[in-house]
């Protein structure tokens, strides 16, 4: 405990907890608050950062938490949030508030749903229940590409929802199934039935490019 600063430094397999969330890391310092009988204002975690919050996992090389604020800070070249139903990758950042429960995040962003389908972007923002933390729903900003086993799909932007379980899809919209191409304005996802639809305004058409499944 350095007094002076207020701080309290743990090194090798370091560990904090409160409540159902828990920290490991190779190296944790807690920041005391300014005042004499303040409790941690907030910590920092870097090597090997494991973060649980009930059945959620975070890892990154580097962590923030601020307790009063509610909002983890994960940065490095790889952090990541997992639950049962999803994992949301980046390269750059991840900002969770706990409050409100969102996630934003930048940097060659991978967001894997069930099925497995996986959204790829340069930002993904995510919204969680605030009960269980399980996905609500989910926006990608920005080169925008989705893999199914059977297609690939690209376009400007992308929402899920996950209480329909729909991926509608946003501007310059292009879906490969096969050797089959159709292009057009906007279109969805149904990732109950695993069939895609797109649509064009009154201006512009959708266009289809089809080739024979070779027998």
């Amino acid at each position: 405990y350095f007094e002076k600063q207020k701080i309290y430094v743990a090194s090798g397999n370091a560990k904090a907890s409160k409540g159902n969330f828990s920290v490991k890391a190779d190296n944790i310092t807690a920041f005391m608050g300014k005042t004499k009988n303040s409790d941690i204002a907030y910590i920092e975690a870097t090597g090997n950062v494991i973060i649980i919050d009930q059945d959620t996992v975070a890892k990154s090389n580097f962590a923030r938490y601020n307790f009063k604020e509610k909002i983890i800070i994960l940065k490095g070249n790889t952090q990541s949030i997992e639950a049962k139903a999803f994992k949301l990758q980046s390269k750059k950042i991840i900002s969770f508030d706990d409050i409100k429960k969102i996630a934003t995040s930048e940097g060659d962003v991978k967001l894997v749903l069930s099925g497995p389908v996986s959204i790829f972007s340069k930002r993904i923002n995510a919204k969680f229940d605030k009960i269980n933390n399980n996905l609500i729903s989910a926006s990608a900003q920005g080169n925008v590409k989705i893999e199914t086993k059977s297609e690939t799909i690209t376009c400007n932007s992308a929402k899920y929802n996950n209480k329909t379980n729909l991926i509608s899809l946003e501007g310059n919209v292009i879906i490969k199934r096969d050797k089959s191409i159709l292009t057009g304005e906007k279109g969805y996802m149904n990732l109950n039935t695993r069939k895609s639809k797109i649509e064009s305004s009154k201006s512009k058409r959708v266009k289809g490019v089809f080739s024979p499944i070779q027998k």
